[in-house]
């Protein structure tokens, strides 16, 4: 397969923020999430419909960053969010606004994850129309930090159990196998190994869209094998390719503040605010 960049590292704007003059413009072109620019200003989007985001990078490498982009733009375009950040440090911006489930204790996201899944069961967890409004979007910081998590809960809180695995991981392995047919989709980030509840299930099958940065060989080989020829690596922050359709495409991530993203989240930014 030939493989690689679809644009060079030298091209791309070094920083991209809503004060930008071609980001409200790009923000407000389309109905769907902006990821950032590629060289040109060309805008890069997820596609349409419901399908799972991972973004997979090194330590500091911009998950936190790139999550809170998407989530505030998702919330912009009508969806609902789960946001389910364990510990509660990484989205604070978000407690208290319209639409926002905030879960950040190991025990509250283990019973949602399973009423998610019950409702999913008996027909009343959701719908699959793909429009944003009405979308329900669960945001998970850390994907390898719940599932541990969600096995040690289940090891302290039920020793005397005979299942193999936790039925809190066993619900997250049918939302990310399940989710995009009931108008569910999680944008999740960095999962440890493998993909909790899936098994072998390889990454690119469950997330057909990956952001990747600050990453050597082995987490592209674990995140995005399709592509044989690994993309450069870049300290400037923000610097991440996106990966679909097994090719890489090089971006330059659009940043928000917390109060950026609170404000872009409620609808209330307008091009004036952003100089």
């Amino acid at each position: 397969m030939n493989n690689q960049t679809s644009m060079p590292i030298k091209a791309l704007r070094n920083t991209l923020r809503l004060s930008d003059p071609h980001t409200l413009t790009a923000l407000n072109a389309e109905r769907t999430p902006l990821l950032g620019f590629a060289d040109g200003d060309r805008p890069v989007r997820l596609p349409d419909s419901a399908e799972h985001v991972l973004v997979a990078t090194g330590a500091g490498g911009g998950t936190t960053t790139l999550l809170r982009s998407l989530t505030a733009q998702a919330l912009a375009l009508g969806a609902s969010v789960d946001l389910i950040d364990p510990g509660g440090a990484g989205h604070q911006w978000a407690t208290g606004l319209p639409g926002v489930r905030y879960l950040s204790r190991i025990a509250e996201i283990h019973d949602h994850l399973l009423i998610n899944v019950a409702a999913l069961q008996d027909g009343t967890g959701g719908s699959g129309d793909g429009s944003w409004r009405g979308r329900r979007v669960m945001v998970i910081e850390h994907l390898g930090t719940v599932a541990y998590g969600l096995r040690e809960y289940w090891s302290q809180t039920r020793p005397d159990t005979q299942l193999e695995e936790a039925p809190g991981v066993e619900a997250l392995g049918v939302l990310l196998a399940a989710g995009p047919g009931f108008g569910i989709q999680i944008f999740a980030g960095n999962p440890r190994v493998g993909l909790p509840g899936l098994g072998a299930v390889p990454v690119k099958d469950v997330f057909p869209t990956r952001i990747l940065a600050y990453g050597g060989a082995a987490l592209w080989q674990r995140v995005a094998p399709e592509v044989w020829s690994i993309p450069p690596y870049s300290l400037i922050p923000g610097r991440m390719h996106v990966v679909a359709e097994q090719q890489a495409t090089g971006i330059q991530a659009l940043f928000l503040s917390d109060v950026e993203a609170r404000a872009l989240a409620r609808g209330v930014i307008e091009a004036g605010e952003a100089a």
